[in-house]
């Protein structure tokens, strides 16, 4: 099974471009533990489901983090890719 894919967007105050991160692979337990996380404090979580480039079947979420958690950050946003059968094999 693959592991989950997160992308971090970052718009720094001040600043009009966004810094985009790398997708990078993560364990599907630290993206549950993540959207756990943002859903106690009270982030935007939204949760979409589709098909991947290859035909599976994956859940994309969207977790954006406003103002006022970091230092000089406008806002957050994770992207995670979670196949759906990492979702279901438990």
């Amino acid at each position: 099974m693959r592991p989950a894919m997160v992308t971090t967007l970052v718009q720094y105050t001040g600043k009009p471009a966004i810094a985009r991160w790398r997708p990078e692979p993560i364990s599907i337990d630290v993206a549950r533990q993540c959207l756990r996380r943002a859903r106690r404090n009270r982030d935007a979580v939204a949760v979409h489901q589709t098909t991947a480039r290859d035909g599976s079947s994956v859940h994309v979420v969207h977790v954006h983090i406003g103002p006022g958690r970091w230092h000089d950050v406008d806002y957050v946003t994770d992207i995670y890719e979670i196949p759906t059968d990492a979702l279901t094999d438990l």
